[in-house]
């Protein structure tokens, strides 16, 4: 549970899983989302968080429920099946991001600290742009920038909020309506 939700599998901006990953480490994933997947994931991240106390899981399947009932809900209150894994003609293309990217929404100063904790790099992890996933903990992160603990967190969670809003404005994956 822990590197799926470290892993690019796990949109670490707008909560929710991807399908599946390509890759033995849960990083590349196949950027479809499934409602399906979805359904039968937060369930295990609600009893894990309940068998362990760990909120990191209690988070997740929180983001999950947040995820499905902003993107996945039809006004009628019914669910779409899946949000497809292209947008523009290129698979990924809404989730991945390059540092300039993240510079322009965030600013130096919180790109840099997000930029350690998501993994990103010039080079990329994803076709020259980059999959956002938790390649360092936010305790790693603290110690190498001299933030606490508790401020890489405030960082990230201000993050995600404005990346979402910047992400909002990029061509969206296609959605199948079919409402279950």
């Amino acid at each position: 549970l822990d590197k799926m939700a470290a892993g690019g599998i796990y949109d670490q901006i707008g909560g929710g899983f991807h399908r599946y990953a390509t890759d033995a480490i849960w990083l590349v994933p196949h950027f479809e989302k499934m409602l399906y997947d979805n359904a039968l994931l937060a369930p295990v991240y609600l009893h894990a968080w309940q068998l362990t106390g760990n909120p990191r899981y209690r988070e997740v399947c929180e983001e999950i429920l947040d995820y499905v009932l902003r993107e996945m809900t039809d006004p009628s209150g019914a669910f779409y099946s899946t949000q497809d894994a292209d947008s523009e003609g290129e698979e990924g293309r809404f989730y991945i991001w390059s540092p300039d990217e993240l510079r322009a929404a965030l600013g130096d100063e919180q790109s840099a600290v997000v930029e350690r904790l998501w993994g990103v790099s010039t080079r990329g992890n994803f076709e020259g742009r980059n999959i956002l996933h938790l390649a360092r903990t936010e305790a790693e992160v603290a110690s190498e920038t001299g933030y606490t603990e508790a401020e890489v967190h405030d960082i990230a969670q201000r993050a995600r909020a404005t990346l979402y809003q910047t992400r909002a404005q990029r061509v969206w994956p296609g959605r199948d309506d079919k409402a279950i």
